[in-house]
């Protein structure tokens, strides 16, 4: 986030190096014309460059909701179809937000987190933010209960619609849980081994030099809002099996069984971690089928999947009989890499590091079927190199799976991939995540780039999206427009916060829309009264050539040129106002201008553009007369503790320029220790965490802190340049009305 430091008056700071061209800069001109000087001499035409149109903020009108297609039937083949077309934008590319929506794609809400962020969003099919929470420590999964509560893997929470948290438990979660049908959590968890004790158990110590972490799945019933009580569990420790040390438990030829886990396979090749761990099996996910009572895991460094019975009891699960399928809590099946169980070589290995193992729930087409996002991520010697999705049928035999003797379990063939053409195009080593759609369509996360698409069974991207911060996902969830917990959720209640907005009086007003017309800066605005044409303008230009600055102005980069509404031919007409202003005729590189409070000397707004790098006229003349290098901004409100920001003309790119908002307290106690210095706290927000868009509007609502308040400053910065706009405005004695 990019912040703007001022001093407790909020003097703005010296606007000479809003247009100070650095050194650097004239270096590159100087490099540039001693290429174009090469290429002139050798005789080769240098290529003509297209200037971009100089538009800050380009508005958008949001597609219509789709039509739901019917429901395509779903018949496995068998053999794998493969996806023809190319994968996504690839993990460099910088489009954010939402990048295709084609009509056939699933009218659904998709719910996620980037790591860590701290802030969940709910986006609809057109990429716009419904509903969002912010939580802290941020989780790096959720998940959508049927009552509208929010499952989160950080701490093992449940925040409600509201974002307070109504449940809590403190155990060793790791990576992944759920809720089950009668209310209780399953969990993956893990337990640490010592070195020794792993070595009692038969690991072989030539290749064991630290501690060990060995999974295991806890089911938890909340009693309370921060209690529950473990009602049953499985662990690794329990189903080992070893052929290193005859003297050691667990000892036999692992081949003999499947239904067991070696503990020396794959130990050489987990690293230990700074703090003497290894990370042994590294357990990602976890998935119920209800009908079964069973419970799948992808295991990252095995390179499989394991089903486990939970209909045992808790003694059961730690032994080899019991249960529907009588084996205990010995694996009832697996797959991926026979190698792990000794009945299958290098070129038997189906899955390379795997996430997000799963069945395919019931009325979804493939139900039954595994759906599992093959990363491609393998030890040396083992790299597939790319991604795909996978989806296997299981040789079901009832509640076990049928295995011949001396063979490993099947399937050979996969009954749909979704792969990329080129293959390699696509590959997210680590993260990811695949959900089967009620269209027949998968949806698709690659988590390295933060990208979230959704794929048809023949290879199209139908619908694809990407987060607005550029940050990893683990997982995105697409959910019904029936979904139980979506009907919990008030969807509408952005749009009610708009209209209350609009009804009250702003307190800061918006910002003229400037145009290059006919070597002319006009400055337009269509709501408009002799107060706004009251207050003094600014207008700096920096030429392209350093001997076009005035001498007074070298220092600073910049020539100011004195602008006046009514002398400048400024008109008031209907409600609205226009202005005029010559242009120097000199090339220009860029323009800042704006306008000041009549007290305090402070900018009520500002923008800053560049324009063609061309001599101005000719630049001048290529620019669209139609379209504005700088739109207004948002109009803002007082809404009784939040500070709301609405725009009645606004597209997603309006809000993608990072917002920031710093609060002047009325007691100089309230201000935080970093910040008295600057006299202000920084509240920096990002609209998309903040607000939505929805018939052409936007809004975003921010709450305000629970101190009196004198002033607020806030604006939004072009990212990576200036600020486009900035506002000030008194609430002393306006905001906090009344505090419990």
């Amino acid at each position: 986030m990019v912040s703007v430091m001022i001093p407790y008056s909020f003097t703005p700071p010296p606007t000479h190096y809003e247009f100070r061209i650095p050194l650097r800069v004239w270096i590159g001109i100087a490099f540039a014309i001693l290429i174009a000087l090469a290429v002139a001499c050798s005789g080769a035409a240098p290529t003509p460059t297209v200037a971009p149109t100089p538009t800050l903020i380009p508005t958008s009108t949001p597609a219509p909701t789709p039509t739901q297609p019917p429901t395509p039937t779903f018949a496995p083949t068998p053999k794998p179809a493969s996806a023809p077309t190319p994968a996504p934008a690839s993990a460099t590319h910088r489009t954010t937000g939402l990048i295709v929506n084609e009509p056939e794609a699933f009218d659904g809400y998709t719910l996620f987190t980037p790591l860590k962020s701290g802030v969940v969003y709910l986006i609809d099919s057109h990429g716009r933010v419904v509903y969002s929470w912010t939580m802290e420590p941020g989780p790096t999964l959720v998940k959508l209960l049927d009552d509208g509560n929010l499952l989160t893997n950080e701490k093992n929470r449940v925040f409600d619609a509201d974002g307070n948290v109504v449940w809590e438990y403190s155990y060793p979660q790791h990576h992944d849980l759920l809720q089950l049908p009668n209310g209780s959590i399953l969990m993956l968890s893990r337990a640490l081994i010592p070195r020794e004790e792993a070595i009692a158990l038969g690991a072989n110590p030539d290749i064991l030099p630290c501690d060990v972490w060995m999974p295991r799945v806890v089911e938890v019933r909340p009693t309370g809002p921060a209690d529950g009580e473990i009602v049953w569990e499985w662990s690794t420790l329990d189903h080992l099996i070893q052929d290193f040390d005859p003297d050691k438990p667990n000892y036999g030829a692992v081949a003999a069984h499947p239904e067991r886990i070696d503990v020396n396979f794959n130990l050489s090749l987990a690293g230990c971690s700074v703090n003497d761990r290894r990370d042994w099996l590294h357990s990602n996910a976890l998935d119920y089928n209800a009908e079964l009572d069973q419970i799948m895991i992808t295991i990252r460094n095995f390179s499989e999947i394991w089903i486990i019975d939970r209909s045992t009891s808790m003694e059961e699960a730690a032994g080899h009989t019991g249960g529907n399928a009588g084996k205990g809590g010995d694996l009832l099946y697996r797959w991926g890499n026979p190698r792990a169980y000794q009945r299958g070589t290098v070129a038997d290995q189906r899955l390379f590091r795997p996430h997000n193992a799963h069945w395919i729930p019931e009325g979804l087409p493939g139900a039954g079927n595994v759906l599992v996002f093959n990363n491609g991520n393998e030890y040396p010697g083992f790299e597939r190199g790319y991604s795909s999705v996978d989806e296997i049928a299981l040789p079901a035999n009832g509640y076990a799976y049928r295995l011949d003797e001396g063979s490993a379990y099947g399937p050979n063939e996969v009954v749909w991939t979704y792969a990329a053409n080129p293959r390699e195009s696509f590959y997210a080593p680590t993260l990811s995540s695949a959900q089967r759609l009620p269209n027949g369509a998968t949806l698709i996360t690659h988590g390295g780039s933060g990208r979230i698409f959704e794929a048809t069974r023949e290879g199209e991207t139908v619908w694809e999206f990407a987060a607005p911060t550029g940050e990893k996902l683990y997982r995105a969830y697409r959910y019904a427009p029936d979904h139980p917990g979506l009907r919990r959720l008030d969807l509408t209640s952005r749009q009610a916060i708009y209209a209350a907005a609009v009804a009250g009086a702003p307190v800061a007003r918006s910002a003229f829309e400037l145009y290059v017309t006919d070597g002319d800066l006009t400055y337009v605005k269509e709501s408009c009264s002799q107060e706004d044409a009251e207050q003094p303008f600014f207008l700096h230009i920096a030429p392209e050539r350093a001997e076009d600055l005035q001498q007074e102005r070298r220092e600073r980069g910049f020539n100011a040129i004195p602008v006046d509404f009514f002398l400048h031919g400024g008109a008031l007409f209907d409600g609205k106002c226009v202005m005029r202003v010559p242009l120097p005729d000199y090339p220009v590189a860029a323009v800042r201008t704006g306008q000041r409070k009549t007290q305090g000397g402070a900018n009520l707004w500002s923008s800053s553009f560049r324009l063609n790098p061309e001599s101005h006229r000719a630049a001048y003349r290529a620019a669209l007369a139609s379209e504005p290098v700088a739109r207004s901004v948002f109009t803002l409100y007082l809404l009784g503790d939040n500070l709301a920001y609405a725009k009645e003309r606004c597209g997603q790119e309006d809000t993608q320029d990072r917002f920031f908002l710093h609060i002047v307290p009325e007691r100089a106690d309230d201000l935080q220790p970093g910040r008295r210095e600057y006299g202000f706290n920084g509240l920096d927000f990002d609209f998309f965490a903040r607000g939505a868009l929805f018939a052409g509007r936007c809004v975003a609502v921010v709450p305000l802190p629970d101190y009196p308040v004198a002033s607020v400053r806030t604006g939004q910065h072009i990212s990576g340049v200036r600020e486009l706009w900035e506002a000030e405005f008194a609430v002393r004695g306006r905001f906090p009305l009344s505090r419990e």
